[in-house]
This record gives structure tokens, sequence and C-alpha cells, in this order.
């Protein structure tokens, strides 16, 4: 499981996991001290067994769930059939091909295949509409500008042994929303959100959060 930044003249960049998510957990907390003693009246609870009966309830039910023993690789849900551009790639061909293949994300290649950046559709109608990385009013860009005056470089992509949890949480935390799959350098594949959601509902006890 690796992933990487890829970028430019097959420059790439192996990043471990801690980089990618920020630590999680719950801030510590200092101790107080109470205002006034609790008095043994005030502190009468007639629900306790109730709710007692209720957790060991809820653990029954969880300890029955099918447990999920293998792994979801991201070679098992990937697209292959990936629709790419070239840095030379005009905006009004861009949008043709956003158009007819109603994707939102494109992988920009080099003529020997290694992906050397992404493109989304906002970026590709932002930029031929006039609007900054803001969206802030700038003069208009002509339509035959070339997709590698705008395409994203370097890009996070992930190998075809990544667990898709992972990919999933970084669909979250870096707000990603597609992640192109390489295996030497070469772009094999890509993961898109729709992707996960599609795992997720073919597979109903794949726990995505563990």
């Amino acid at each position: 499981m690796t992933f990487i930044i890829q970028g430019l003249n097959g420059s790439h960049e192996i990043m471990p996991l801690e980089k990618l998510f920020k630590p999680g957990g719950v801030a510590k907390t200092e101790a107080i001290s109470a205002s006034r003693p609790i008095d043994e009246e005030e502190h009468h609870d007639t629900g306790k067994e109730g709710r007692q009966a209720g957790v060991k309830q809820a653990y029954r039910t969880v300890s029955e769930l099918p447990q999920v023993g293998t792994v979801l690789f991201a070679e098992r849900i990937m697209s292959t059939s990936v629709v790419t551009l070239t840095p030379e790639t005009t905006i009004d061909e861009t949008l043709r091909v956003l158009r007819n293949s109603r994707f939102r994300h494109l992988t920009v290649v080099s003529e020997s295949g290694r992906l050397v950046g992404i493109v989304s559709d906002r970026d590709i109608l932002r930029y031929a509409g006039g609007l900054s990385e803001n969206y802030r009013p700038q003069p208009p860009h002509k339509l035959s500008d070339r997709v590698g005056l705008l395409m994203k470089t370097p890009v996070l992509t992930a190998s075809p042994d990544t667990d898709v949890r992972h990919i999933a949480r970084l669909f979250v935390a870096q707000h990603v929303g597609a992640m192109p799959i390489v295996e030497a350098g070469v772009l094999a594949g890509i993961i898109t959100r729709n992707d996960i959601l599609k795992a997720v509902m073919s597979n109903l006890v794949l726990e995505l959060w563990a």
C-alpha cells in the first residue's frame, strides 16, 4: 500500500500515512473541583438497571454483525478505462471531452503515459469563465489555451494494493474528489467518490472508518 505524489518530469515522492491524516483523538482536559457536594437524595437514579440492559443489548447486536476478514483493495473498485488528456490539449477540447464523457475529473498524462496532472470540471469552467481560484473576476481566458496551464500538479496517487478505507478517509480529510491509481509510474486506473459509494453499497459491512 503506497501513496505517491506524482509530478512533472517523472518526479515522485512517497507519502507516509501520518503526513496525510491529521492526528485524531480528544483533546486533553484539566481536572476541576466540584462547586458543592452532591446530596445522596439528589443522586438517586431509578433508571440505572434499564440503561445497563440497553448497553448489554447494544453490545450483543454489534457482536452479531458479520466480520470483514479481507481488505478491499483499490484495484478491485478502480475504473481502468480512464479518459486522459495531454498538457497540449486545448480548453475547448477538454470541455468537449467533459461533456461527452460525463466525468468530473480528467487525468493529464505525458506521451509516455506517465501521470503529470489532473483537472476537474470546476477548474475548466472557472478558467473559461474568467474566475480566479478564489472565484474573483479576472480577464477571460482563451478556449485555445492549453490545459497544462491550469492542471493541478503534482498529483496525490495511490497504488493498486492500497486499502480503500484509506482512500475514503482522504476524500474527506483532504477534500479529494478523485484518486488516480498508478503502478510503476504509469496510470492504471482512477477511483472517484461514486466508486467508493458503489463499494459501500456492494459491501454493506465494509468498515470504511476502521
